[in-house]
């Protein structure tokens, strides 16, 4: 299944940490899910995140309580609103090569 969205053109949505990728490690097989479009973490961006170069990237999980972040050390932003979801898009650094670019300039 992994191989046939990898040939779709379809738009990929992945959440949390997208199909066959080691949760730190990220696509280390190389048989993961490539070129996800969107991915919508959820608690918090694991650490697989930094290779992630699709266009946005989504964070839900306005659900922390305030101890845990405190505890686990979680630079969380603010969630405006009702929202529950937040947009991160441009708060993770990504791996040195794999910046997003805007299709929509070129």
């Amino acid at each position: 299944i992994i191989e046939k969205i990898n040939q779709s053109k379809s738009i990929v949505v992945c959440v949390d940490v997208p199909s066959g990728w080691h949760v730190e490690e990220g696509n280390i097989s190389g048989k993961g899910i490539r070129n996800p479009d969107m991915l919508v973490s959820l608690t918090a961006p694991k650490v697989c995140a930094k290779q992630f170069n699709g266009r946005y990237h989504m964070l839900g999980g306005r659900f922390i309580p305030p101890g845990i972040a405190t505890k686990y050390k979680l630079d969380l932003p603010s969630y405006p609103g009702s929202l529950q979801c937040v947009d991160i898009s441009s708060c993770i650094p990504k791996e040195q090569g794999k910046e997003v670019t805007d299709a929509s300039n070129e």
